[in-house]
């Protein structure tokens, strides 16, 4: 619409500089098109990571918590095995007795298995963690940096732009 003003427009200074300035709006277009692509993909790639990432960690502690859980439903049967022992052994039910004790050890391995289980991935999540913590800041980073580069780079365009447009201004002047 600003080209078709300055078509019309009888003043040939001020024609020109409509002109010119419709070329720099439409450059200014461009540039912010350009920095609207930049901030979508450059912010949208590092958020779409995280997500991942979020959902990982929700599907670790998961694993962690049945985990857990294992390890505290062995340990509560062992402690009924070890009541019904007792009771066993004061009912002098002597078989009972035994097979309970096969049981009792065979119970206490599971036990040691379950918390060798539960500590294990503790340690690899608390590793991972560590891992990721470092490597989190030095992504955000690197993606900040290029999307502030990315930025400056619109901003120093956009002003070579109008500091082109500013000598057609001053041309208009009486």
């Amino acid at each position: 619409s600003l080209g078709m003003l300055g078509s019309a427009e009888d003043n040939s200074k001020l024609a020109a500089a409509i002109s010119q300035l419709a070329e720099v709006e439409e450059k200014v277009e461009k540039v912010h098109e350009q920095q609207t692509k930049d901030d979508f993909y450059l912010l949208s790639e590092l958020i779409h990571d995280y997500i991942g990432i979020v959902g990982s960690v929700k599907d670790a502690f998961n694993e962690r918590v049945k985990a857990w859980q294992a390890w505290q439903s062995v340990q509560r049967e062992l402690n009924k095995r070890r009541e019904n022992k007792v009771r066993a052994e004061l009912a002098s039910k002597q078989d009972r007795v035994n097979q309970l004790r096969q049981e009792i050890a065979e119970n206490e391995r599971q036990l040691d298995m379950a918390q060798e289980n539960f500590e294990k991935i503790s340690r690899i999540i608390k590793k991972e963690f560590e891992a990721f913590d470092v490597k989190k800041c030095k992504d955000f980073k690197d993606t900040i940096s290029e999307y502030l580069e990315n930025m400056l780079k619109s901003q120093e365009s956009l002003l070579t732009h109008w500091e082109r447009f500013l000598p057609a201004i001053k041309q208009m002047e009486p």
